[in-house]
């Protein structure tokens, strides 16, 4: 009986429901008071909490014992996306099964750094180059996959999934600094062959959005006059103007943060980013002080990824970074990614809040326990 008890975090789940409750508050205003977006927001909001709950009661044993099936089906998926995908604006990312409609490419948030915390355990201690030269060919297939769709930004965000997991398993800074002058090396090279044209308008936006104010720069522009109109405390909850007269597209998806600013104010965008701050830091202090090896390397890279997610969403609509396809977590309107983040702190509690066998470890990047 005690392996089907929910293994909860009491303030984790707490800060969780708490942001998914302003989500739902911003996705009713910034929609236009549409009640069956809404309706389709919460349904998927009360999803993603059962799937943290669900979640939450695997043994954290069983999850390193599926560990490699778990990667073998999203490499299948992902697959299954090049066969029979379906196509939206270009891209063929969404594969479906049945009634259900999914992107695969959210499996992957949670087959990759399991995989690679299993590669790393199987031998204990720092990762030298063939233990990352593995992982790295183990991470190299579904970020390929993904680029095909095309989705390069998903496939970017799949090697950090893996970089978190060795950089928090001890990886030397000499390999990091090499890996970086590598990916520095590989710019120019992206800029000309890989990039599609509308991710090159991304770039150029963000260095000069006023460069086109009524094209390319103007999603950004109008977002920043929304930020900026919030002033301290905010306009008041529903008289927003920007999100809901439309002058800024996706208001209730990516760029729902404008609307949140403007009703909120500064003071309203503070209580959001200290959510989120806590959220992150709850769930890295949870996976230090875990006694399993794996459980630290999964529940720490699931940790830094959702962190990862909201400063880059959060960067992206206050024009510190180029646009990216990254919603806000647990607050923009969606279904995939909202439920994957609720199994991935399913995982993080089930790895971090159970009792655990003490296993062999070694002196890792603030996860030792010498």
């Amino acid at each position: 009986m005690n392996v089907l008890r929910p293994r909860l975090d009491i303030p984790l789940l707490i800060a969780i429901v708490s942001l998914i409750t302003l989500g739902s508050m911003s996705v009713w205003s910034a929609s236009g008071y549409s009640v069956p977006t809404l309706e389709r927001h919460v349904a998927r909001a009360m999803i993603a909490l059962l799937a943290l709950l669900f979640f939450s009661l695997i043994p954290a044993k069983t999850y390193r014992a599926l560990t490699p099936h778990l990667f073998g089906l999203a490499i299948v998926l992902l697959l299954g996306v090049i066969v029979a995908g379906d196509t939206v604006n270009g891209a063929k990312r969404w594969l479906a099964l049945g009634p259900i409609r999914f992107q695969p490419s959210e499996i992957v948030k949670v087959a990759v750094p399991m995989i690679v915390a299993w590669l790393i355990v199987r031998d204990p201690g720092r990762p030298g180059l063939q233990k990352i030269g593995l992982c790295a060919l183990v991470t190299a297939l579904p970020a390929g996959l993904i680029v095909i769709q095309p989705d390069l930004d998903g496939a970017i965000f799949t090697v950090m999934y893996a970089l978190f997991v060795l950089y928090l398993a001890g990886m030397s800074w000499k390999i990091i600094g090499s890996v970086l002058a590598a990916v520095a090396a590989t710019v120019p090279v992206m800029w000309f062959f890989f990039m599609a044209d509308y991710q090159k308008l991304r770039v150029t936006q963000f260095l000069n959005p006023e460069s086109d104010p009524l094209g390319a720069g103007y999603q950004i522009i109008q977002s920043l006059i929304a930020i900026g109109s919030g002033g301290v405390r905010g306009k008041g909850f529903m008289h927003a103007t920007q999100g809901q007269l439309g002058f800024i597209p996706e208001s209730h998806t990516d760029f729902i943060f404008s609307t949140f600013a403007e009703e909120w104010g500064f003071l309203g965008s503070a209580v959001m980013i200290a959510l989120y701050l806590f959220i992150s830091g709850r769930a890295l202090w949870l996976a230090v002080n875990t006694a399993s090896p794996f459980s630290r390397l999964v529940s720490g890279a699931l940790a830094m990824s959702f962190f990862l997610y909201a400063f880059i969403n959060l960067g992206m609509v206050s024009g510190l970074l180029p646009v990216m396809g990254s919603p806000l977590p647990f607050i923009s309107y969606g279904g995939t990614a909202m439920i994957t983040q609720g199994a991935c702190f399913g995982i993080i509690m089930a790895l971090c809040c159970g009792k655990q066998p003490v296993e062999a470890t070694w002196s890792a990047r603030t996860f030792s326990k010498a």
